[in-house]
């Protein structure tokens, strides 16, 4: 028998969700992932690092973040046969599309897992235009109607202590990944995270213009950079995987007593400049009850 480790780096992507580590076991009947029968080794959390019993077969290794996404939320490894131990590290890369997934550093270089990166990629921006950015058939009925009658009003959302006055055009949906929240309009999406300084030494230090470049710098983001203006911190980038046309995010980033949020807005791209003014208004009203900015 012989063992299997595998480091989580540490990181601020990511960092409060628990990663599910499973391997390829043709007899197990407990998950399917990528149409491979799997087991349970185990989760990580942000810096942890787990040994594992394996065997000495040849089998693939998956992390996913929940069962919801784990056909496009996911990541595998190709151990081989043997019997010397096996270590694995990596962590989470940002890429809102597909929930801020996992990637072996074992990877880089592999035209294989790129592709399946790039797959997933596009899955998940095929999911968030559907779930977040076009909403159910009722949804958008709803909304239509609104518009029609010229009762658009607004509305104001929560998520733990923060909250962020949108429109009734909005309805919340199903946070997936790393995201505590996630609102979503006919089209415009809102997502949500939060990164406490507990994650990295000397966090706490930094402005929200610093901790936007680190984002951007440590994860190879397309970014003309961070942006301030009217009190407001920001960045924007480009998704190119939608199957029709990219998808423009506008990441929003705010410090409070303890953390740091991002709030992004992803809108297709040929409206970013019908709705840059409104998303500006939306970023202004994000508002934090028990931890106040700083």
């Amino acid at each position: 028998m012989r063992v299997l480790t595998i480091k989580r780096n540490k990181s601020f992507v990511g960092c409060l969700c628990k990663i599910k580590v499973y391997i390829e076991d043709p007899a197990s009947e407990e998950i399917t992932i990528r149409q491979v029968p799997c087991r349970k080794l185990g989760e990580l959390k942000n810096g942890e690092e787990k040994t594992f019993d394996v065997g000495e077969n040849a089998a693939r290794i998956f992390v996913i973040v929940d069962k919801a996404s784990k056909d496009w939320c996911c990541e595998s490894y190709q151990i081989p046969e043997g019997t010397e131990d096996v270590f694995l590290s990596g962590k989470p890369r940002f890429d809102p599309a597909i929930g801020n997934a996992f990637c072996f550093d074992q990877n880089e270089g592999n035209r294989e897992a790129l592709a399946n990166r790039k797959r997933g990629s596009r899955k998940g921006v095929i999911i968030l235009v559907l779930a977040v950015l076009v909403g159910s058939v009722a949804g958008v009925a709803i909304s239509t109607g609104l518009r029609s009658a010229g009762q658009k009003k607004q509305k104001t959302f929560t998520c733990e202590e923060m909250s962020i006055t949108l429109t009734n055009e909005f309805r919340e949906n199903e946070a997936t990944g790393d995201f505590l929240a996630v609102y979503g309009s006919k089209n415009v999406g809102v997502l949500a995270l939060k990164e406490p300084f507990s994650i990295l030494e000397g966090l706490e230090t930094k402005t929200p213009g610093e901790y936007a470049e680190l984002v951007i710098r440590g994860n190879q983001v397309n970014s003309d950079g961070s942006k301030t203006a009217d009190g407001l911190t920001w960045f924007e980038y480009k998704n190119d995987n939608s199957p029709n046309e990219p998808i423009r995010f506008f990441a929003y980033v705010y410090k409070t007593g303890d953390a740091f949020w991002m709030v992004q807005f992803a809108v297709p791209e040929a409206k970013a400049g019908q709705y840059a003014a409104s998303i500006a208004a939306w970023a202004k009203s994000v508002a934090f009850s028990d931890k106040a900015p700083v």
